[in-house]
């Protein structure tokens, strides 16, 4: 799928592929849409998540985001780490049976990156949203698309 929009070397496309496999291992979601600049995951909501109040515990959700927010980072030609996250929770969980995450990249610069993550409940109303800054590692080379 990334191979399609990405011009990288083939080897780090193997990487790529094989960081989105173990994401999809490790983590309880699965990719859905992997465009340029844009990365969409489908998280089921499993009763472990839920808190007290039957709802998606908070850092559940922010890893979610996070992560989407990483891969829609690599969508748009960056890679690196996060160097901030801020979320608004909007409004509640309960009753959700999965979460929908869609990573837009805001603008992907030199140093940095900025994507915008919106997390749509089944019933597809927004439940939060959210902005991360990652620091971008890769090369002026990398980054020619």
């Amino acid at each position: 799928m990334i191979r399609n929009f990405l011009n990288l070397p083939d080897e780090k496309l193997k990487e790529i592929d094989y960081m989105i496999e173990r994401l999809e291992k490790d983590h309880p979601l699965r990719f859905t849409r992997l465009e340029k600049d844009l990365c969409e995951a489908v998280m089921e909501v499993k009763p472990e998540m839920l808190n007290f109040y039957e709802m998606v515990y908070g850092g559940q959700t922010f890893n979610l985001m996070d992560v989407v927010a990483g891969v829609a980072n690599i969508c748009g030609g960056g890679y690196g780490p996060t160097v901030s996250g801020n979320v608004e929770y909007v409004s509640g969980t309960k009753g959700q049976k999965e979460l929908r995450a869609v990573g837009r990249v805001r603008r992907n610069g030199r140093t940095f990156s900025y994507i915008d993550v919106d997390v749509l409940g089944t019933d597809g109303r927004l439940v939060s949203k959210g902005s991360f800054i990652y620091y971008n590692m890769a090369s002026r080379e990398d980054r020619k698309a």
